[in-house]
């Protein structure tokens, strides 16, 4: 069996994912992304974009800064860091502690900055062939899919959700995927898509699954453990070009007008807020 590693899809499949990725990125802008002398460009997370919550923020922001307009360009954590290498974002909002920290050492940014978080959660078919639900750990989970070759839709696409993924697979002691494993190379939405139309496990934020729950046959199985906790952050690449721009809707995010606007968000209006701001007190993880 082959190890399950950091996807690199075939060249056609990359060229098609970064062209959705860039109309993604307008569509948000659509209406409001002003001319040069006043536009900044974001780099954000497909689950950011998925769930609903970019649009909401970028909306609060213009309220409070009508002259600033935000262009966007969605993209999974690597890709998106990848952007900020060569100067095409002026800032970031990803969430690969892992790769943000490496990106910093490497003097891409000067410091990474948490700014929400929200939880990851491993849905699968309600039927739960496997029988992971409530299961103590994510690794122990993942262990039970592996020895029963259970089908896993994985991004395999280098983005802060497939780190993670790739890391509960070591914890589990899984040296290896098969059949049952199988990459999408695309974002959280077209994701969860496939595991439904599989009838398949994944890995995913609980945001976007629940933004998408009408139309998936998904269920949360493994959820709350401290494992889980998925932490955004927020980086300034050396290379931007608008860094001044950026700089306000950075400051705007942690200032109590921008929490206000993550806590106060809602998945299709439901009850729970499944993002909340950083708090405070807490450390950078």
């Amino acid at each position: 069996m082959d190890t399950p590693r950091l996807a690199v899809p075939d060249r056609r499949a990359r060229r098609t994912s970064f062209a959705l990725l860039f109309a993604l990125g307008g569509g948000v802008c659509a209406g409001a992304c002003g001319t040069d002398s006043d536009t900044f460009v974001l780099g954000a997370t497909t689950s950011t974009y998925d769930s609903g919550l970019l649009e909401h923020l970028i909306a609060r922001f213009n309220e409070d800064h009508p002259g600033l307009r935000v262009r966007t360009v969605i993209a999974g954590s690597g890709e998106a860091l990848q952007l900020g290498r060569t100067g095409d974002v002026d800032l970031l909002l990803v969430h690969a502690p892992e790769a943000e920290a490496r990106f910093v050492e490497a003097g891409y940014a000067p410091r990474r900055s948490p700014v929400l978080v929200n939880g990851y959660v491993i849905a699968g078919p309600p039927s739960d062939p496997a029988r992971i639900r409530g299961a103590a750990s994510p690794s122990e989970a993942f262990a039970t899919l592996a020895r029963g070759e259970h089908d896993f839709v994985s991004r395999g696409d280098s983005s802060g959700t497939h780190y993670r993924e790739i890391a509960f697979w070591r914890e589990a002691g899984v040296t290896g995927g098969g059949a049952w494993y199988v990459e999408s190379g695309q974002g959280q939405a077209t994701t969860l898509h496939v595991a439904s139309e599989r009838r398949a496990y994944v890995l995913t934020d609980v945001a976007t699954l629940a933004m998408l729950s009408p139309v998936l046959d998904l269920d949360p199985l493994v959820a709350d453990h401290p494992s889980l906790r998925n932490v955004y952050s927020l980086l300034a690449p050396r290379a931007a070009a608008r860094p001044e721009r950026a700089a306000v809707f950075a400051d705007w995010l942690r200032s109590g007008n921008g929490r206000r606007a993550i806590g106060e968000f809602r998945v299709r209006g439901g009850p729970e807020a499944l993002f909340a701001p950083w708090p405070r007190d807490d450390p950078t993880p």
